[in-house]
This record gives C-alpha cells, structure tokens and sequence, in this order.
C-alpha cells in the first residue's frame, strides 16, 4: 500500500509512492468495473436493454419525472446520447415523455408500467453480479467499500 504522507497536502513523490499496477487505484477500478461490466452487458443484452436503459429505469424507480438533464447528470451521460436512449426506451413502452407540469418547456420521464416490470425482471439478475463481487465481504464492508467510492467519486468532481 502506497505510503501516505503526515500532512495531507504535502507532496508526495509519484515515484516513491507508486508501487506498481497492482495497487494503482485507476488500474484497479478499471479492471473492477470492465469485470462487473462484461457479465452486466451479457445480461442486459438477453433482455434488449443496455446499461444506460438500465441506469434510466433504476433511477427513475428511485426519482420518478426526472428533468432531461437531471437524468443526464445522474446517468453520466450527455444529453445527446440520453435523448437517442430515451426513443428507444419510449417505443419499447418503458418510459414516457411528458411536459413539465409548471414549465411547459421542460420534458419530466416518467417510467411506465412495462419500464418497471422490465427493471423487476432483471433487476435479480443484475444481484446475482453484485452477489458474486462482493463474497466474502461482511455488510460492514461492503457499507465501507460503497462509502470509500462515493468520497472518491465526492473528491474528483471537486476538483
């Protein structure tokens, strides 16, 4: 494990501290997400769905009527990319657009009958992943892992 510093905002020589891929955080969290990725797409694709269709329909059974660009911002995507996902869940009959009921410019998604029967449905699937990544952690630690990335996430958008 890389040696942290004393004071927090010291300098910490790159060359000193880096102890190879192994350990490296962005090697790591990549190789972690291709992996959970991989058997996620696998099961997405059995079910005509992607990731992002998945990310959509997760976020508005949580936060139903989501704003274009709030779904944009939770999804991580642009909004170029969320507007042609969105056509295709909308004639799968997932989801609907429908001005916002304050600000006729706006278009809040509302998810539909069919968008969480399709959530429910692989919604088991996609458990049995996190399942499998996380044996053999207690729930202590997996509260601590989920909290770790969120700070990381947390500290990166600081900037």
């Amino acid at each position: 494990m890389a040696r942290q510093p004393a004071d927090p905002h010291a300098y910490l020589d790159p060359w000193e501290a880096y102890q190879g891929h192994e350990s490296f955080m962005p090697y790591l969290l990549n190789r972690t997400t291709s992996a959970l990725n991989a058997d996620f797409h696998a099961v997405l694709r059995k079910h005509d769905m992607t990731l992002l269709h998945w990310r959509v329909l997760a976020f508005l059974t949580e936060h139903d009527g989501l704003g274009v660009s709030a779904l944009a911002s939770v999804t991580d995507v642009d909004q170029a990319t969320l507007s042609r996902a969105l056509t295709v869940m909308e004639n799968a009959g997932y989801i609907a657009r429908e001005p916002h009921g304050r600000d006729q410019r706006m278009v809040v998604i509302r998810i539909l009958p069919a968008g969480k029967a399709q959530f429910q449905h692989v919604l088991p699937l996609a458990w049995e992943i996190y399942d499998r990544a996380v044996a053999g952690l207690s729930d202590d630690e997996q509260e601590v892992l989920h909290g770790l990335l969120n700070r990381i996430r947390d500290n990166l958008r600081a900037k």
